[in-house]
């Protein structure tokens, strides 16, 4: 009996501290799948088990803030704070607690004092000038650059800009380029610039002595918050010697902070080569830790009949970089086929970005509904060259079937105000 509690102790003492290493990592994993309630039932017991433990108590903070629970997130932070008023931990923790519920005024002083305390710490540097831009005002803007400037001399390393993202999960969504154009959602949303316009055009010579196709845009779009805009295309192209001209309008519309619509629709008043109309929804949904699926379907009418398209995109951004594969199911003269698009994409600067295209399978040929069994290659991208103009432009190899080959260039004008 004696042997038996001399051996329970030992357990006891050998275990406790192999389980007590085993729960954060446990957690870790936890939290990196996304189950961010699970984790907070875990860290909850933990704290119950030993009220002092503030490593979980910071923890707890860091995932009810997650799970946008902000009221009890910034209660854990306060007492955390009443304990270590200079931890510029805490600080950086409450002021991302502010800042995520709307309120980027109460994020500057504790923002200010964090920075104080940490000047090394890139994260507190980049949401002190993401709140001094939501803040909006003309002091408030003069001080975001003054930071941004500190910020990019001493972190030269690092892109910096100024950012005003109302919450930092909110990234960029794409979704299926229309033939007139790709719009999209920069990976920043500045205040200050509502507004972009672009003009530019395009010319394709194709193989077998098929001349060649060209076209021209003048293309508009209106920001109303982060992932909530409008935008519209007016297109002129020219196709083996036909002549079209196509209105486009489209948008997006955050339905909740992982989802997103975007709706989209053309018209052509004297479609030859192109649709006569067309209209494409699309379903974004945030899969936790930068990956996303976008699933929609394009309707489109031709001379010639309709064209069905279904398509999903998975996409992931990590570091300054993306990468996307998109599968497209098309249906069209009565035969279905199927499409596959790969996309890696770089971001310097924040807001520019340049993107290595590889697609092989059916695709629509441009003219009048045909699909042809393709194989493509692009680069494209935008450069920024300061915060009101930026160019835009693609070079492009396409293998239609054996049809012909299409080789060609873009490029537009940016003007952002």
């Amino acid at each position: 009996m004696a042997n038996c509690r001399w051996f329970c102790l030992l357990w006891l003492a050998v275990s406790e501290p192999l389980y007590a290493g085993d729960k954060p990592t446990q957690i870790d994993i936890i939290v990196q799948a996304g189950r961010f309630a699970e984790a907070e039932t875990l860290l909850r017991q933990q704290i119950r088990a030993k009220p002092a433990n503030w490593d979980a108590h910071f923890r707890l903070a860091k995932v009810l803030s997650w799970q946008k629970k902000f009221k009890d997130a910034e209660l854990e932070y306060q007492m955390l704070l009443t304990r270590e008023p200079r931890n510029a931990d805490y600080l950086l923790g409450l002021a991302q607690v502010c800042f995520w519920r709307g309120d980027a005024r109460a994020t500057l002083p504790l923002i200010e004092t964090a920075q104080s305390l940490a000047p090394g710490d890139p994260d507190i540097w980049r949401l002190h000038i993401q709140a001094l831009v939501t803040v909006n005002d003309a002091t408030s803007r003069q001080q975001a650059l003054i930071v941004q400037q500190q910020a990019a001399g001493r972190f030269p390393e690092l892109n910096w800009a100024i950012v005003s993202s109302a919450k930092p999960e909110q990234l960029p969504v794409t979704h299926e380029p229309s033939q007139a154009n790709a719009n999209r959602v920069d990976p920043i949303f500045d205040l200050i610039h509502r507004n972009q316009v672009e003009l530019g055009g395009s010319y394709e010579h194709l193989s077998k002595n098929r001349g060649f196709w060209r076209s021209e845009y003048l293309s508009f779009e209106h920001r109303f918050a982060p992932q909530q805009l409008v935008y519209a295309t007016f297109s002129q192209t020219e196709r083996f010697s036909l002549n079209d001209e196509q209105f486009l309008l489209g948008g997006y519309y955050p339905l909740s902070p992982k989802f997103t619509l975007n709706l989209e629709g053309n018209v052509s008043p004297s479609p030859k080569a192109l649709s006569s109309n067309s209209i494409m929804a699309s379903l974004q949904a945030s899969l936790g830790y930068k990956w996303f699926l976008t699933g929609g379907f394009r309707h489109s009418e031709y001379g010639t009949g309709p064209m069905q398209q279904g398509f999903a995109t998975l996409e992931t951004y990590f570091a300054d970089f993306r990468a996307a594969y998109t599968v497209r199911v098309t249906d069209s003269l009565n035969r279905t086929q199927f499409g596959h698009s790969f996309n890696f994409s770089y971001y310097y600067h924040d807001i520019s970005f340049i993107t290595l295209s590889y697609s092989m399978g059916a695709e629509s040929s441009g003219f009048q509904g045909v699909v042809l069994d393709t194989q493509s290659f692009a680069l494209y991208g935008r450069h920024w060259f300061n915060q009101d103009w930026a160019l835009t432009w693609t070079l492009g190899h396409i293998e239609q079937g054996s049809a012909y080959n299409r080789e060609g260039v873009s490029l537009g004008i940016r003007r952002a105000f």
